[in-house]
């Protein structure tokens, strides 16, 4: 049976043409490419933010944005609106909307907005890790009283 098998699998490859072939990969790379195109223009989005948010804090005195948590925001309104959109107006609307509102669709943007915010939660991590590691090794501490030390940096 399971020989029999591999002999149908394998007359049916030699009758596939190139052409059919090569139209199978392409779906494939169609549904990579679009990914990747969700995925750089998230993190694109993501240094448009986190730039901002960095120009913001230099010009208010006052503000404390953090770039990463904004942008993780901003994705979370999209990925909801983005599900909204796929599943009740795309879903009303198949015969005009039928690549977008396929739940494959959806999860292949959710993910890249979900990859988007993972980068932008590590880089918040790793820069704050990189702060924190280059400021204390420059700290002096001067002994003012039994009970406290002050910490200048150099």
């Amino acid at each position: 049976m399971i020989a029999a098998d591999s002999a149908n699998h394998a007359a049916t490859l030699r009758e596939q043409t190139l052409w059919q072939r090569r139209r199978s990969l392409r779906f494939h790379s169609v549904n990579m490419t679009n990914f990747l195109f969700d995925l750089v223009s998230n993190l694109v989005l993501l240094a448009i933010v986190l730039s901002a948010c960095h120009l913001c804090n230099r010009l208010v005195p006052g503000a404390a944005l953090n770039g990463a948590h904004v942008f993780v925001a901003l994705i979370s309104a999209a990925l909801l609106l983005d599900a909204a959109l796929t599943f009740l107006v795309f879903a009303d609307a198949q015969s005009r909307y039928g690549t977008f509102s396929t739940p494959a669709a959806f999860v292949e943007r959710a993910s890249a907005y979900v990859l988007s915010a993972v980068a932008a939660l590590a880089s918040r991590y790793v820069a704050r890790r990189a702060r924190a590691a280059k400021t204390n090794h420059n700290t002096l501490a001067i002994r003012t009283s039994p009970y406290s030390e002050s910490h200048l940096p150099m």
